[in-house]
């Protein structure tokens, strides 16, 4: 792992090194995602790529609901770039967020496979 030290200015922003934008092909105006991991007390930076979209998943908040959600995304080939998910209405609710690569799926029927699923109460997508 390749490191390097930077700073964060008055307004909060932080320089990523050259040479890490270079190696991850990462131009001026492109977003990124950055993830906290509070546990490990650290920020992630994901490159975003611009077919990417985010998808939010309200299913049941039961035993094997994600599992079922996630099979889904496989059997349609979602290439996932970052999920988080949490329970909204503990034991009623729950919200899946997913950041992937939906170039290459029909994204009508991936809404419509998620709908079939009995514990799966709504799909929806946004802007990332």
């Amino acid at each position: 792992m390749n490191t390097q030290n930077s700073k964060i200015d008055s307004k909060g922003r932080i320089v990523i090194p050259n040479s890490f934008r270079e190696s991850l092909g990462i131009k001026k105006g492109e977003k990124i995602i950055a993830e906290l991991d509070k546990e490990n007390e650290r920020i992630i930076l994901f490159p975003l790529e611009r077919k990417v979209k985010k998808m939010h998943i309200f299913l049941s908040d039961n035993p094997g609901s994600l599992a079922k959600a996630a099979e889904v995304l496989r059997k349609n080939k979602v290439d996932l770039v970052f999920t988080e998910s949490r329970s909204t209405k503990r034991g009623k609710e729950a919200l899946w967020s997913v950041v992937a690569d939906f170039s290459k799926v029909n994204l009508a029927k991936v809404k419509k496979d998620l709908e079939k699923e009995k514990l799966i109460l709504k799909a929806t997508f946004a802007k990332v």
